[in-house]
């Protein structure tokens, strides 16, 4: 089977789990990508997303709320957890580490920011795929379309090599949700928001549950 189809099973599986147990991640979902929009992408930031990542957006250009503005005003004094706005903010970091699937737009602003910061260097080969939203994007995952391999950055950090493509990954993720077990690449357990509709991912941790997040069971 070819990268590009591996990546398109592992997320159907991915997505399949959402839509029938994190029904407001998957409503976060955006539409997809049109190859007019990956190309302008590809233009942007001076480089071509390999076919995997191309077969990917043409799923879904990411999510809605991977920036939180777009999710509205947050409230200052807000109602609780089933708060809409925290409620959706809760389910947005919902990829196998715990972090946003970035829209196209996003792509290109974290490939001109955090990334170039890191290595003082202006133009990067390498394509942005998640970061925390909840961390305003300071931390995040990317591609190197050279070696197929992911990596992670972090601000003020180096950069960390996963060794793994993005077949793999979406694979072990589908998988640690399909078992309820943690991710093989990362060690991260999938657990459900407070409300029960979303889905986010922790390093293992019994303190999360004291604060209404459960972790996914078989």
């Amino acid at each position: 089977m070819t990268e590009h189809a591996r990546v398109e099973a592992a997320w159907g599986r991915i997505e399949e789990w959402l839509s029938r147990y994190a029904p407001l991640s998957h409503s976060l979902l955006r539409e997809p990508a049109t190859p007019e929009q990956i190309e302008q992408t590809e233009q942007a930031i001076g480089v071509a997303l390999p076919l995997a990542m191309r077969a990917l957006y043409l799923i879904h250009d990411g999510v809605r709320g991977a920036d939180l503005d777009e999710l509205g005003e947050q409230p200052f004094a807000p109602r609780g957890e089933d708060d809409p706005w925290h409620r959706q903010a809760n389910a947005v970091d919902f990829m196998p580490n715990g972090q946003a699937w970035l829209p196209l737009e996003h792509v290109i602003t974290a490939h001109g920011g955090p990334l170039p910061a890191l290595y003082d260097q202006e133009n990067l080969p390498y394509v942005p795929v998640t970061a925390s939203a909840k961390y305003a994007m300071m931390d995040g995952t990317y591609l190197d379309p050279a070696t197929g391999l992911l990596g992670t950055w972090v601000d003020a950090q180096e950069s960390i090599s996963l060794d793994v493509g993005l077949a793999e990954w979406l694979e072990d993720g589908a998988t640690a949700l399909t078992e309820a077990r943690p991710t093989r690449i990362l060690g991260m357990c999938p657990y459900m928001t407070p409300t029960g509709d979303g889905l986010t991912w922790f390093d293992p941790d019994p303190t999360y549950e004291q604060d209404g997040w459960r972790p996914v069971t078989a």
